[in-house]
């Protein structure tokens, strides 16, 4: 089962799409990376069955679509960036999703905010009422609502 979607997640197929999230444009990302092969194998899995492991490792109740979506603006922001394991601490509330992520071997540190409330308003997606429609912007824009993604000097 998949905590994503809650539907069976068996096989890898990047046609499919979880939550939003095109196993083919993460596919795309991590082939374009210096992630390591252990890291890949780690994201792939956690996809599968998201929970905390050696190389991906996050606070007890944090969506794990939010981990996802950080992960996917790291690798692409920081393509050159060799990545062995990462660690996300970070705030989640309905529209955002703000904190930083530790990057190993090199000890880099990004400081970030998610927030599909601001992408809702900067491209003019509203709801049936006018006002800023944060659930689309969120399933539309997916990893792009990063309004902030930046290193920690």
């Amino acid at each position: 089962m998949s905590y994503f979607s809650l539907s069976p997640v068996e096989f890898w197929d990047e046609t499919r799409t979880i939550d939003n999230i095109k196993i083919s444009a993460l596919q795309e990302l991590l082939n374009a990376s210096r992630a390591t092969d252990a890291f890949k194998s780690a994201l792939t899995n956690f996809l599968k069955t998201p929970t905390a492991n050696a190389n991906i490792r996050y606070q007890v109740g944090t969506p794990a679509v939010k981990i996802v979506r950080t992960i996917m603006k790291l690798l692409e922001e920081f393509p050159l960036l060799p990545i062995e394991s990462v660690s996300i601490k970070a705030n989640s509330g309905c529209s955002t999703f703000a904190g930083e992520i530790h990057v190993e071997p090199e000890n880099k540190k990004f400081k970030f905010l998610w927030d599909c409330q601001w992408r809702a308003l900067e491209n003019d997606v509203k709801n049936n009422w006018g006002m800023p429609d944060q659930i689309k912007a969120a399933q539309d824009f997916g990893y792009q609502c990063f309004k902030l993604f930046e290193e920690v000097k």
